[in-house]
């Protein structure tokens, strides 16, 4: 399993990979678990930042803003789409309210699956066409019946 970073070292990365600061001002704390990471490295005796990095850190942004999308689309969808019971919406109606420059589509469509895998939501296709993917919260199961028979 790959290991992740943390804010702190996104942005002690990121200042390493802009120039802004140096290796050799990291504090040891810092530098060790950035080498535990792979992204410094020795090269002749100093430390250098080596090519992972950049990798690393387009992981961790990619990462947060998938966070930040899936709690933007489960804002929007709670908030604004499906405000009441019964209602279905189509993903581009998510992406739009969420913002179509923000988030990608795939971003957008990746929120509402996992929203569908925690429980809150559920897809569903009206045909058996692809394109015609509706999402609408999952409602809790009615409480089942209990039923008498009768005897003579």
């Amino acid at each position: 399993m790959a290991r992740t970073i943390n804010d702190n070292t996104a942005n002690t990365l990121s200042s390493l990979l802009a120039g802004e600061t140096t290796p050799s001002r990291l504090t040891p704390a810092v530098a060790v678990a950035l080498s535990k990471l792979g992204c410094l490295e020795l090269d002749s005796g100093r430390l250098a930042v080596s090519d992972k990095a950049a990798r690393v850190l387009a992981r961790y942004d990619k990462r947060s803003s998938q966070l930040s999308c899936d709690s933007e689309v489960a804002r929007v969808l709670q908030d604004e789409i499906l405000t009441e019971k019964g209602i279905a919406c189509q993903h581009r109606q998510v992406w739009e309210s969420v913002g179509q420059t923000k988030f990608s589509r795939d971003q957008v469509l990746s929120s509402l699956r996992s929203l569908r895998d925690v429980g809150f939501l559920k897809s569903f296709k009206p045909s058996g066409n692809n394109f015609q993917v509706y999402w609408a919260r999952k409602e809790d199961l009615p409480a089942p019946t209990e039923f008498e028979v009768n005897s003579k």
